[in-house]
């Protein structure tokens, strides 16, 4: 579904290129874990899957075409039916908890509603069953500043949701989190991972999430690819090469 074919990403003014010649694929079904030490490219690697970041050499593609030889209708589309997921959250914190998510349909409304917030019955319902799934506690009406950290995440989980995405991608969802909420929010991502049948590719820093929550991981070393395969297979000794210990 998802493909990369020698894409490297050359930054400019960097020496080194944040990705170097990388080739790999995802399918249907599939949960990975990114794993890589900060500056392993793995924040490149994600916002190259929906084209959030251009590449320098090689292609990405989806379902064998390429981002770059789509049509802006057909970006579009992409955009639309991928939810990403921000290490900061990326919500609007003077608003409330149902006008955040309702942004996540910002891709299928016209300028001027979203501007002027015009979202009918149907969206506003589903914004609110959206709270539901993420099991998030607070009234609707409350404005985002005012949450938790583990709030604001279920909020950000909420507005991928209601774009009803084929793909998730997550830029380290959990790294401003407690343990035991990260490992809550995981087992909420692997949950809707599993009911909506998608593509979830997820860079974290926590090796013990991503051997217990991944079916596959991969680990990133200056903007290479070291490792592809199962989570037991991560060993060690990988352990220390990815993380120069």
């Amino acid at each position: 579904m998802i493909k990369f074919e020698n894409v490297s990403v050359l930054y400019p003014g960097a020496a080194e290129p944040a990705l170097k010649n990388l080739s790999i694929h995802f399918n249907q079904g599939e949960f990975v874990c990114v794993l890589g030490k900060s500056g392993a490219g793995k924040s490149t690697f994600i916002r190259c899957i929906n084209g959030l970041q251009p590449v320098s050499e090689g292609t990405v593609k989806w379902n064998d075409k390429s981002l770059s030889e789509m049509t802006p209708k057909e970006n579009l589309e992409i955009r639309r039916k991928t939810g990403m997921i921000f290490q900061h959250f990326n919500l609007i914190p003077r608003m409330s908890v149902v006008q955040n998510i309702l942004t996540g349909l910002f891709g299928y409304k016209k300028s001027y509603e979203n501007l002027l917030g015009l979202f009918n019955s149907n969206e506003r319902m589903s914004a609110l069953e959206a709270i539901d799934q993420v099991e998030l506690t607070v009234e609707p009406t409350r404005r985002v500043e005012n949450l938790s950290g583990g709030q604001k995440q279920r909020v950000a989980i909420a507005r991928a949701l209601i774009q009803n995405p084929n793909v998730f991608l997550g830029d380290e969802p959990v790294a401003s989190l407690d343990p035991g909420t990260a490992e809550r929010i995981f087992h909420l991502l692997k949950e809707t991972h599993i009911k909506r049948n998608l593509v979830s590719i997820i860079n974290v820093h926590d090796v013990g999430l991503a051997k217990k929550f991944a079916t596959r991981i991969i680990a990133l070393k200056k903007g290479r690819l070291i490792f592809d395969g199962a989570p037991e297979k991560f060993d060690e000794k990988l352990y220390a090469e990815t993380y120069n210990q």
